[in-house]
């Protein structure tokens, strides 16, 4: 019979045998493990290599097309303009629309005592409820038509051009527009064909109120003719014709202070105080921007050129002329004049725009799409696909800007089947090889 201390070393011998055991499963194991990696490697590497850097393969067709050549500025509007301001206290009722030409000697706002304000407010009130009760009795009469349809599309189609200027702070302003000409379209179709026996009693009312008005009324007669512009502008006098040469840029570029500002415009009566400017009568002869951009662009530039303006949020191309170019430091003050699309924009004063230069035509292509260039002559290669293989090309950059550019065949270029329009390119070359077969 064996003793304690035999069987505690029988089983102590047992133990160490069993995790040798262990030790060479796993050795064996993470053996097996290792070859299949390595067959997995020896497998897939290539494949993978290829899917990553020669698979899938992004291509277009090379079309024509025009590119811009602008520079970025931001400045302000500058008019020959005089501001008008109210001789008292009180209310400003508008005559005319905001951006309305207007002819000389005209009255284009009445001024009237704080004391009226109830009055303004029961006139308001009853004319809103005169015509709303007009146009539920006279549904026939407010279809969309001519001028009032063209104008609603006109705002409509602001919308698209804040969201892709991300100008939403415009938003309000379109609203308040499109009520305005909701309000006046129907205001128009009242007078027009309003006389109903079941309004007589509210007309007879409001003419009673109309008369008391009247009796504190001060008339505001334009001085000349030109364009209105309802709003307060607090640089009252800074941005005058005359203070053009006195202007830095830091009074050109648009902040949280500055703006950009743009003329509110009233279509109802609104609060003034005495001398206080609310409204101002721009000439509609010419117009002026006045703008900083960068010293190094305005070498592009020069006094008398011919460019367009491209404002932000503003789908028209103002044709203008260079008048003056100065430099200060690492910036320039450019200035431009314009007698075109004046109404459109009269409401504005710091903006952000494009200058555009020049609009080139040509075979288009991105930027990326153009692999060794060479700067000295202004030429690089492009990858178009010939019966299913790369083919390298060499191209002169007629123009560039942001991420596209302008090319044609390189001048000294001896190839007989050169890049063509409708050509096949790839649009991102690197990696690609000459010949290499493009699926």
């Amino acid at each position: 019979m064996g003793t304690t201390k035999d069987e505690g070393i029988n089983l102590a011998g047992s133990g160490a045998r069993q995790k040798k055991r262990q030790k060479k499963r796993r050795k064996h194991r993470g053996r097996v493990v290792r070859c299949i990696l390595i067959l997995f490697v020896l497998v897939y590497l290539p494949a993978l290599w290829k899917w990553i850097f020669h698979g899938n393969i992004e291509t277009d067709v090379l079309y024509s097309g025009n590119l811009e050549i602008s520079i970025r500025s931001e400045g302000v509007l500058i008019w020959d303009e005089t501001y008008v301001k109210s001789p008292k206290e009180g209310f400003v009722i508008p005559k005319a629309e905001q951006g309305e030409r207007i002819p000389n000697n005209y009255n284009f706002a009445v001024i009237v005592d704080k004391d009226s304000q109830r009055i303004l407010k029961e006139i308001e009130n009853l004319e809103k409820n005169i015509i709303r009760q007009f146009a539920e009795n006279n549904p026939e009469v407010l279809d969309l038509k001519g001028d009032f349809r063209d104008k609603v599309q006109s705002e409509v189609n602001k919308l698209t051009e804040i969201a892709i200027n991300k100008n939403f702070s415009a938003i309000g302003r379109i609203e308040a527009t499109l009520e305005n000409l909701l309000y006046q379209r129907n205001r128009k179709l009242f007078e027009e064909t309003g006389n109903r026996l079941y309004l007589e009693d509210k007309k007879r009312e409001l003419e009673i109120l109309q008369a008391k008005l009247n009796e504190s009324a001060l008339n505001v007669k334009s001085e000349f003719s030109g364009i209105v512009v309802w709003g307060v502008d607090s640089a009252d006098g800074k941005y005058d014709v005359s203070n053009i040469q006195n202007l830095k840029p830091e009074d050109l570029i648009v902040n949280e202070n500055t703006g950009p500002y743009i003329s509110a415009g009233y279509d109802q009566p609104f609060e003034v105080n005495k001398g206080q400017t609310f409204a101002r009568l721009v000439s509609n002869e010419t117009g002026r921007y006045v703008c900083v951009i960068g010293k190094k662009d305005s070498n592009r530039l020069k006094k008398g050129d011919d460019i367009s303006l491209r404002i932000d949020g503003i789908k028209d191309l103002i044709p203008c002329a260079v008048e003056s170019i100065e430099h200060f430091d690492d910036k320039s003050k450019v200035v431009v004049s314009f007698n075109r699309y004046i109404e459109k924009i009269v409401q504005y004063r710091h903006i952000k725009a494009d200058l555009v230069i020049e609009s080139v035509e040509g075979l288009k292509i991105p930027q990326r799409s153009l692999v060794n260039r060479n700067i000295f002559n202004n030429t690089a290669d492009v990858f178009v696909v010939r019966t299913n293989r790369a083919v390298r090309k060499r191209v002169r950059i007629i123009a560039e800007q942001d991420s596209f550019a302008i090319i044609e065949s390189a001048p000294d270029s001896t190839d007989t089947n050169p890049v063509r329009i409708f050509d096949i390119y790839v649009v991102n070359p690197q990696n690609i090889e000459e010949g290499q077969v493009i699926d």
